[in-house]
Parts: C-alpha cells; sequence; structure tokens
C-alpha cells in the first residue's frame, strides 16, 4: 500500500526534478487504485439498494393483497366445529 504525502518532496528535489516526478507519479497511481476501489464499493451498494427496493415494493404489494384479501373476507375463514 502507498502512503500519499502531498507535503512530502524528495531531498535536493530541485536538483533532480525527475525524482519529484517519480514521487508524483505514485502518489498519481494510489489515489487511482483508491479511487478504483471506492467505485467497486458504490457498485455493490447500489445493487444493494436495488435489491432492497425491489424487496420493499415486494412486501408492499403482499401487505396491500392481505388487506384487500381481510376486507372482503377471504382472509378469514371460520370454523363451525369446536375443537375439543
Amino acid at each position: 500500500m502507498t502512503i500519499i504525502r502531498p507535503n512530502k518532496m524528495p531531498a535536493f528535489w530541485w536538483l533532480v526534478p525527475w525524482a519529484y516526478a517519480r514521487t508524483l507519479h505514485t502518489s498519481v497511481n494510489a489515489l487511482k487504485a483508491y479511487s478504483d476501489q471506492l467505485d467497486e464499493q458504490l457498485n455493490g451498494q447500489r445493487q444493494i439498494i436495488r435489491n432492497l427496493l425491489a424487496e420493499n415494493q415486494m412486501l408492499k404489494a403482499r401487505v396491500a393483497d392481505q388487506n384487500d384479501a381481510i376486507i372482503s373476507g377471504r382472509a378469514i375463514v371460520p370454523d363451525a366445529t369446536p375443537h375439543e
């Protein structure tokens, strides 16, 4: 894992500017890796949210169907025989 230090500059960077360019390149590659990981996590969370919304809609439809069945009297079937 690369540690990003934005205030860290190589010693005598003005004498060897390529050393500073190498440090910048390393930092940029580390940031790109972090952003790729974040993209994957966001896509996973989007899928979880889609699944939860679909399940929520299905449950609301089932509750509405059960309410309609209770109101129409189809959900409760009285049993006339005594159980002893």
